[in-house]
């Protein structure tokens, strides 16, 4: 039985060998389809307990605090590398960009990553207040969530801003970008 190889090159092989053969193709598209599938279930996981990915939910402009992390800064050094960035002027803004959760209206619109956020649509020029730089539908939560940096989230907690698709608006709500066990009851369960 003739089978033409990934190289491209036709060759002879017996019923035997083609069952084989088969068989290593099969459990190599299955091996990657496991591997996809757990990547999609560890992206899923981190972003439900709001851990963050550098790089993707970040850039090189943000600090602990605007990721809601301040519980990484040491409260009893007197001193350490990078305290003093912390604690200048534009680092300490209200207005700075800062990591938070958004949920959709509709629990089963997962927003794409990139999407800019916004206050009001009617405004010109419209003003972006920041943008989705994760998002996944949570199996565990039965909805959608995704992480953004937006201006001053942390003081936006509750309210409603608008991510402005091409044919739809989409309504969300600022959440803490914690979705899931956030007092890690569930750490040592």
């Amino acid at each position: 039985m003739a089978t033409k190889m990934s190289n491209g090159i036709s060759v002879e092989l017996t019923a035997e060998e083609q069952t084989a053969h088969e068989t290593a193709q099969a459990t190599a598209q299955a091996a990657i389809q496991a591997e996809k599938d757990t990547k999609a279930t560890t992206d899923t996981n981190r972003a439900e307990k709001g851990f963050i990915i550098v790089g993707q939910d970040t850039d090189a402009t943000m600090t602990p605090i605007d990721l809601q992390m301040d519980w990484i800064v040491s409260k009893k050094k007197y001193d350490f590398i990078g305290k003093r960035s912390l604690y200048r002027s534009d680092t300490i803004r209200e207005d700075r960009k800062q990591l938070v959760g958004l949920l959709t209206e509709d629990p089963n619109e997962v927003l794409e990553e990139g999407a800019q956020i916004v206050a009001d649509i009617n405004k010109s020029p419209i003003e972006m207040l920041g943008h989705i730089t994760s998002s996944y539908y949570s199996p565990n939560l039965k909805k959608s969530i995704a992480l953004g940096v937006v201006k001053g989230g942390k003081n936006m907690m509750g309210q409603k801003l608008i991510i402005p698709m091409e044919k739809k608006n989409i309504n969300v709500t600022v959440a803490d970008p914690v979705f899931l066990d956030k007092e890690n009851k569930r750490l040592n369960a």
